[in-house]
C-alpha cells in the first residue's frame, strides 16, 4: 500500500498579456505537519513538480543520495511518496501560495 508522506499543492497562472506561465508550490509534510514553499516564479507545463523537487532537495526533506540530477528516483524507490495537486488559479492565489 502506498504511504503518503508528502503532499504538494501547485497553483499555476497564466499571464494572457504577455503570454507566460507561473506557478508557485506548497510543500507539506505529513509525518509533522511542516510546510515549506517556493515562491511565484515563471515555469510551464510540470515545471511546478521539478520546483517541488528542488525545494525539497534544498531543504534536506529529501535524503541526500539524492540530487537534483537523480531526484526522480526518490519516487520510484519509495512507493511514489508525494501526492501532487495543482490547479489553474488567479495570479493573487498563485502568489499566496508560495509564502509560508
Amino acid at each position: 500500500m502506498n504511504k503518503i508522506q508528502y503532499v504538494a499543492h501547485g497553483v499555476k497562472w497564466f499571464d494572457k498579456v504577455n503570454g507566460n506561465t507561473y506557478h508557485s508550490v506548497r510543500i507539506t509534510r505529513c509525518a509533522d505537519g511542516a510546510i515549506i514553499a517556493a515562491p511565484f516564479q515563471y515555469g510551464y507545463g510540470d515545471q511546478w513538480q521539478w520546483t517541488a523537487i528542488e525545494i525539497m532537495l534544498n531543504s534536506s526533506w529529501l535524503p541526500s543520495k539524492y540530487n537534483k540530477d537523480n531526484s526522480y528516483l526518490f519516487e520510484r524507490e519509495n512507493n511514489y511518496p508525494i501526492s501532487w495537486n495543482c490547479r489553474n488559479g488567479l495570479k493573487k492565489e498563485c502568489v499566496a501560495n508560495g509564502t509560508v
